[in-house]
């Protein structure tokens, strides 16, 4: 009789490993804009702003409750200039966001090769 039960323990086992492993992955799925201060609470979500610096990997994205940095993996857009109106999703990760999406003025979007957790 206990051979029947451990047999649906270890079963029960298995199966959960894969909905585990699936939850340590985390998304940002694209939303209405929210203040940037509200983004950084929240750990993550989508901010509208304008651009105030910007490098090769990173740019600096404010709106009136505050301002951070965005990073993305590989190399910005073509167009994300100071000044420019810009839309972001992403995660917080150290402080800023690690964006899944850019949204230009002229309203192409950007999305990084790959998106996943370095951790």
């Amino acid at each position: 009789m206990a051979a029947p039960v451990l047999a649906a323990a270890f079963a029960a086992l298995l199966l959960s490993g894969p909905a585990d492993a699936g939850e340590r992955h985390h998304t940002v799925q694209a939303a209405s804009p929210q203040p940037v201060a509200e983004v950084l609470r929240a750990g993550g979500g989508t901010v509208s702003g304008s651009v105030a610096a910007v490098g090769v990997t990173w740019m600096t994205v404010q709106d009136g409750s505050g301002r951070t940095d965005v990073t993305m993996r590989g190399f910005l857009p073509e167009g994300v200039q100071p000044g420019a109106p810009i839309t972001v999703t992403g995660r917080v990760r150290k402080g800023g966001l690690v964006a899944s999406e850019i949204i230009l003025a002229d309203g192409s979007l950007h999305r990084p090769t790959r998106d996943r957790d370095d951790d």
